[in-house]
């Protein structure tokens, strides 16, 4: 049989096995409402999944006005890929004991925009799009990190300033939002969908920022009339690998070019804003007044507790999050690292953050998810001020004691030299790379010279804890017990520091004290 006539295609939606779940309406029949830039897998298991289960919540003729119009920026792969397949694809949602198969059809158009920047450009303009999201990662935002201004002379932002069809998705948001402006119509909802806090405040004023190096008046009509709502998303969406392909082909009896693995869980929470959209709340989306008390928690639990966990895990030696979770007191270790440690320094909220932290431990837990450390941890230099710092300088500010969070940096800081336990070398993804790599190579296997030399880094650390000699003094003793007795031992001690009736900030006080149980 020929391969084209076992690709996954709606013409053969009806023939798929009982087990698949399929999409509960004809995506034939979608109209283009959203627009969304960033046609990753993120999105594609996230976003595109909901808007399929909002449409099956509520079905009917207004349901189906809400097809995605899904735009690649960078490359033309994942576009040719799901052309091909009429814009269908399988998410395969790994359990710990078993995979859930769904075929996804939300998308109803594709576009690559390097290629096809007239058709993108009529897209924008067109007033039945009336949402517009973005997935686009962090550096896409083109964010100045002193000013949180956009970043003025960056290559792509000057470029685009001159270029008729832009390469970066702020120039294009703009210059969609400027048809609009132009036409009369109303704008948009611009809704990012990044893991980046105020997602929705910065995305609305690098738009206000670019739009004013063009046209005064259009800056002033964006800052006044649209609307950019802050959104946290939450679900771990794995790289694809063969196994995911070979899986969703034996799901389907189909080839499927761009399946995407994920976790059951998701999460998305909105900010409450005028206009229309999906019934994502009927799929499990949450409206809010205020989306920072649940970014706050994401950002200081989950992201705090990956980063920790990566950079334990890869000097263990291990590829994945699960696998790390399996080493003897990892579970426990992460439960007090944000239990104790992080849970104190978040602002008031109804969240049960005890709650939360056990459910985060038991899917980091989960072996249907092969969820690179490698991954997790690049561009940790980035990540650690606000992922693991900031918490730690809240708990010396309130005098906590902070020993899980301790390890945590000091195992970032010997990932930074490249080697895990074993000797063997970790692929360091960092934009500072080779300048952490030097600073390795000055220290010349002296576990207090490398802390030494990497709290001078004032960018990453800042002046405030390059000048503390007590958070100096438990670093290095975090630093000896992770040279001398590596990432599985370590834990183990740390975790060992408490005792059955060891509660609260004793409890913090005694793994402190093991993990500084000798002098230098």
């Amino acid at each position: 049989m020929d391969l084209g006539e076992l690709r996954l295609s709606r013409a053969h939606l009806n023939a798929l096995p009982d087990a698949v779940l399929r999409p509960g309406f004809d995506p034939a029949c979608l109209r283009p409402g959203i627009l969304h830039l960033g046609c990753g897998s993120f999105h594609r298991a996230h976003q595109a999944l909901l808007t399929q289960q909002a449409i099956e919540a509520a079905p009917g003729d207004d349901a189906m006005r809400w097809g995605i119009v899904s735009v690649s920026l960078v490359t033309p792969g994942i576009v040719n890929a799901l052309a091909a397949q009429d814009g269908l694809y399988s998410v395969l949602e790994r359990g710990p004991s078993a995979t859930q198969v769904r075929v996804t059809g939300t998308l109803c158009r594709l576009i690559y925009a390097p290629q096809e920047a007239r058709v993108l450009m009529q897209a924008l303009a067109d007033p039945a799009i009336s949402l517009i999201t973005l997935t686009i990662t962090t550096a896409g935002y083109l964010t100045d990190p002193v000013s949180g201004r956009l970043d003025v002379n960056h290559p792509d932002v000057r470029l685009d300033l001159r270029r008729q069809h832009p390469h970066t998705a702020i120039a294009w948001l703009v210059l969609g939002l400027g048809s609009r402006y132009q036409a009369g119509h109303p704008p948009p909802v611009v809704l990012s969908c990044d893991n980046l806090p105020s997602n929705g405040k910065i995305l609305r004023q690098m738009c206000i920022d670019f739009a004013a190096l063009k046209d005064d008046r259009l800056a002033a009509w964006i800052e006044s009339q649209v609307q950019f709502p802050s959104t946290m998303v939450d679900r771990i969406v794995p790289v694809t690998m063969a196994q995911d392909r070979d899986d969703a082909f034996h799901a389907l009896g189909l080839h499927d070019a761009a399946p995407v693995p994920a976790e059951p869980f998701s999460q998305w929470v909105i900010e409450h804003f005028d206009g229309p959209r999906p019934r994502w709340d009927a799929a499990g989306a949450q409206y809010v007044q205020d989306v920072s008390p649940w970014e706050a928690s994401k950002l200081r639990l989950l992201n705090g507790g990956h980063l920790a966990v990566a950079s334990l895990g890869l000097l263990a030696g291990c590829e994945t999050v699960a696998e790390t979770m399996a080493l003897p007191g990892m579970s426990a270790y992460a439960l007090r690292f944000m239990v104790d440690e992080q849970k104190p320094t978040l602002p008031p909220s109804d969240h049960d953050i005890s709650a939360y932290a056990r459910q985060l431990v038991a899917r980091w837990r989960n072996p249907g998810i092969a969820h690179q450390l490698e991954r997790v941890a690049r561009d940790g230099s980035q990540k650690l001020p606000t992922r693991l710092l900031a918490s730690l300088r809240d708990n010396r500010e309130a005098g906590r004691p902070s020993p899980c969070t301790t390890l945590a940096i000091a195992a970032w800081m010997r990932c930074a030299a490249g080697l895990n336990d074993a000797g063997q070398p970790i692929d360091l993804q960092d934009p500072l790379r080779q300048e952490l790599f030097r600073l390795a190579d000055s220290a010349r296997g002296n576990p207090f010279r490398l802390v030494d030399l990497l709290l001078e880094q004032t960018d990453i650390f800042g002046v405030d804890l390059a000048s503390d000699s007590g958070f100096r003094q438990q670093l290095q003793h975090a630093m000896r017990l992770l040279h001398e007795q590596g990432a599985r031992a370590a834990v183990v001690a740390c975790v060992s520091a408490w005792s059955e009736n060891d509660h609260g900030t004793g409890a913090v006080t005694r793994c402190q004290q093991a993990a500084m149980s000798r002098t230098p």
